[in-house]
């Protein structure tokens, strides 16, 4: 499968930060811009002509508007993991908590929110690593973005990216931030 090597969102904090220069989080009116149904599923030609389309996102056109918030949430995804041709894993989450600094959600009634999960991250990493299945809890956390193409709300997580694993409530489960060892107890 071909992997484009372009123009992150990470390498473009790295190598152009003007362009996130003075930025002022709105946490209650991104909060407010939450979905109230899932996204649709990304189609196989979605998935395949990502290589192309996701370069012209970071460009602006049809692409990425940056918030400046940074949220943190936990959820479920409604259908597994997709991954596609630009290497970004698309993973599409009804919101069980959302938090952007002290500002949290109202989830009386359900909220969805979707995570493009980019290559290069540990968040990446774990994605690879252990399959990410519907119904599966997630903790997760990072960049809050607009995707002009709906618009909707997405969270680009890097480092904060964990699958929750156990029976427990949410808050008592162990958390692996790494491919669990399926041979070993936890």
């Amino acid at each position: 499968m071909f992997r484009a090597k372009h123009y992150w969102r990470r390498r473009v904090r790295e190598k152009r930060p003007e362009r996130f220069a003075g930025m002022a989080c709105d946490a209650l009116g991104m909060i407010t811009r939450l979905s109230s149904e899932p996204q649709k599923a990304l189609s196989r030609f979605d998935r395949w002509i990502a290589w192309l389309t996701t370069p012209f996102k970071f460009c602006g056109i049809s692409g990425w508007k940056e918030t400046g918030c940074e949220a943190a949430a936990v959820g479920r995804p409604v259908r597994n993991a997709q991954h596609s041709t630009d290497g970004f894993w698309t993973i599409d989450a009804r919101l069980e908590t959302f938090r952007i600094g002290t500002a949290s959600a109202d989830l009386t009634t359900p909220k969805f929110l979707r995570l493009e999960v980019e290559p290069g991250t540990k968040a990446h990493d774990v994605c690879a690593g252990t399959r990410v299945l519907a119904g599966m809890d997630l903790a997760f956390g990072g960049a809050v973005v607009v995707d002009t193409d709906g618009p909707f709300l997405e969270i680009h997580p890097e480092e904060d990216f964990r699958i929750i694993v156990g029976p427990a409530p949410v808050a008592a489960r162990r958390i692996y931030t790494s491919p669990p060892n399926p041979g070993r107890s936890a």
